[in-house]
């Protein structure tokens, strides 16, 4: 088994040593074992010359398509007709228009204002709508001398998502106002852009084709993503982008992260999940993000990253180009999908850090790998969950294992061979009392798959999906900042006359107090036996339904420190029904301040400032110095965001930075500058 890193109840990050910690600005280029070689910028290069997007604009808008012939049913749209989802009924009016003639391309959605979802989606005759009017006399932009399709047509259908899940037709409109027949057909080159997948436009290769259409130096697709990260750039300079480019100077991968991502990482980046489920999603670019959760059990990103090339060192480039960016602080807990080549970098660059494979992905994988077993074994599924998910022991859970497969006769089957035998790194019996911040209470924490699913992000050009998930993103922040003031100005309803739930109420977030009241209300369903006494008592827990599943509670009177054989405050950061059963025996009536994890509290951003490093303060290296300056910079980038709230904290926020600034120059040029200064 591996060895696993124990953990206070702090559980806070890793701290480097001095000799690990590289300067932010600028990482220097990272060696690649591969045919590949790495370069790290913070700008697009100069010789790249302003353009548009190359390869990806057509010969109508790049939102428009050719509607495809339908194998369903000849049905028109009418009113009230149900489908599964936005992209069901795009496909049926897309068949229909094919049969009619005319094409399609999406036009207006609407989003909730309550989560931010989609509720609304609009598809309209490629001929709605006017000719734009442009300006003959603007010679700044280029433009291609083309006629427009655009006749004012109204055509269109809508449908709206209704409570059950279900998109309905809401409006409709059949009558075209121009000749309908045969759908003209695309040019082909048009064919040939239409038929790539997202991905394929940015696959390396030597050809001229794929040099125009690829993110190589001088590809249309690449000039418009890293003019467009310039100009973030611009705007905020905290915003970080690095580039990892081949021997042709065709860009491999693109890793990029904004202020607000470093400071959630610098809040909740204790668990973090390396996320590539969006190729799940055949019409969305293969990107990948480190996500986490934050105090209200919602989606966070640490950062994004678009992988062509999924091989060891391309991983280990990015773990260590994130890893730098994030100053060197590592995380509790690393969790990545099963992938050999995902694990072999994790342990490269995070070799303190407890990694797991994403038991979700290994139970999808079981999916393609047992497909015959499940067919031919109904049982199976269900049994072999619930050896996975409720096994409380290591030895219950390879017993158990053993009296499955040979239940089913599958000792010989190759892929659960190969599970069992790296079952450490899936297994959750076998990681209980590592922090990952996972807990099964439902909602389950969103994977980036579904979160693009959500916010309906689906195109074909990478900046266009950069400027979507980033618009997602701005509304995941507005969705944190809504909780928050909802928490500070509203108090949950007490169920129990418990002080341990009045002062949960007043400390953790709504999200994590319902979780603590549940856990709290359900700790009367379990009877409590004392089976040692002395300093260290110990206390054997059952419940009342199943009193053949036992935990032990151990409570230490002389330092206050209390365990549970199940490991859910480890695991989970919040304290088990079980622990709560036993709290009233040992008198225990307030929360102890070893078990309140702040990362899950109403102040977990709270901590503007830290003077952790102290080596660094003190010391006066160069790589001391950079560390400082850095350190400075993420906390003016807190400040600057707490200032610029409003009018009046701006002014107050100016008025303070003024004193600063007088301090730190009445400070250099004072006895202790001169002293410091004398030293190096």
């Amino acid at each position: 088994m591996d060895s696993m890193t124990t953990l206070g109840p702090t559980l806070g990050f890793e701290i480097p040593h001095e000799s690990d910690v590289d300067p932010l600005m600028p990482i220097h280029s990272q060696e690649s074992h591969l045919e590949t070689e790495s370069l790290l910028v913070s700008a697009p290069p100069e010789s790249l010359v302003e353009e548009q997007e190359k390869g990806i604009g057509v010969a109508m808008d790049s939102d428009t398509q050719i509607a495809s012939v339908g194998t369903g049913d000849h049905q028109e749209p009418v009113l009230g007709m149900e489908f599964d989802s936005p992209e069901e009924s795009r496909a049926f009016y897309s068949a229909y228009a094919a049969r009619i003639g005319f094409g399609v391309r999406n036009s207006k959605s609407f989003t909730s204002r309550v989560d931010d979802t989609v509720i609304m989606r609009r598809f309209v005759c490629s001929r709605q709508g006017r000719p734009s009017k442009k300006d003959p006399f603007d010679l700044s932009k280029k433009r291609r001398n083309r006629v427009s399709s655009r006749e004012g047509c109204k055509a269109m259908l809508q449908v709206n998502r209704r409570e059950n899940g279900k998109w309905a037709v809401s409006r409709c409109v059949l009558e075209h106002c121009h000749p309908l027949g045969i759908a003209p057909k695309a040019s082909p080159s048009l064919q040939k852009k239409l038929a790539k997948k997202p991905w394929e436009l940015i696959v390396n290769s030597t050809n001229v084709e794929s040099q125009q259409n690829g993110l190589g130096a001088g590809g249309g697709v690449a000039q418009s993503l890293l003019e467009y990260f310039k100009k973030m750039q611009a705007d905020n300079p905290a915003f970080f982008y690095s580039v990892q480019v081949d021997r042709n100077n065709c860009v491999a991968n693109l890793f990029w992260a904004d202020a607000r991502a470093r400071m959630a990482y610098s809040y909740f980046g204790d668990a973090v999940v390396f996320d590539m489920t969006c190729k799940k999603n055949k019409r969305v670019v293969p990107l990948a993000a480190f996500t986490g959760v934050n105090h209200h059990r919602q989606l966070i990103v640490f950062g994004s990253a678009f992988m062509t090339d999924e091989s060891e060192a391309s991983f280990t480039w990015l773990f260590e180009t994130w890893l730098a960016l994030m100053s060197g602080r590592r995380p509790v807990s690393f969790v990545t999908a099963h992938n050999e080549a995902m694990a072999a970098a994790s342990f490269k660059v995070f070799p303190t850090v407890r990694h797991r494979f994403c038991k979700r992905d290994i139970f999808h994988k079981c999916k393609e790998k047992l497909v015959s077993v499940y067919s031919a074994n109904p049982s199976f599924k269900g049994e072999f969950k619930k050896c996975v998910n409720e096994s409380e022991s290591i030895e219950e859970f390879e017993s158990g294992w053993k009296l499955l497969v040979g239940k089913h006769n599958l000792d010989l089957n190759g892929w659960l061979r190969t599970l069992y035998a790296i079952r450490e790194k899936w297994a959750p019996v076998y990681f209980r009392n590592i922090f990952f911040a996972e807990i099964s209470a439902p909602p389950k924490i969103e994977t980036m798959h579904k979160f693009f699913l959500r916010h309906s992000i689906t195109t074909t050009t990478l900046r266009d999906l950069v400027t979507q998930f980033d618009k997602a993103m701005a509304g995941q922040y507005e969705g944190e900042v809504q909780a928050d003031i909802a928490g500070s100005h509203t108090r949950p309803v007490l169920k129990t006359p418990s002080p341990l739930e009045k002062q949960a109420s007043d400390i953790y977030t709504r999200a994590i107090f319902d979780l603590f009241q549940e856990e709290l209300v359900e700790s009367s369903g379990f009877l409590m036996e004392k089976i040692e006494d002395g300093v260290i008592n110990k206390f054997r827990v059952a419940s009342i339904q199943d009193s053949s599943r036992i935990y032990l509670v151990t409570y230490n009177s002389s330092d206050k420190k209390i365990f549970c054989s199940c490991c859910m405050f480890e695991y989970s950061g919040i304290l088990c029904r079980h622990i709560f059963r036993v709290s009233l025996a040992v008198g225990l009536a307030i929360l102890p301040e070893d078990y309140i994890l702040r990362r899950w509290t109403k102040n977990a951003k709270s901590n503007i400032l830290s003077y952790e490093h102290c080596a660094m303060v003190q010391s006066n290296c160069r790589k001391a110095l950079s560390w400082r300056c850095n350190d400075l910079c993420r906390d003016a980038i807190r400040f600057a965001e707490e200032g610029a709230t409003s009018a009046a904290i701006y002014k107050v926020a100016k008025g303070a930075l003024q004193k600063a600034f007088s301090e730190v120059f009445a400070a250099k040029r004072g006895p202790f500058f001169n002293g410091a200064r004398s030293i190096v």
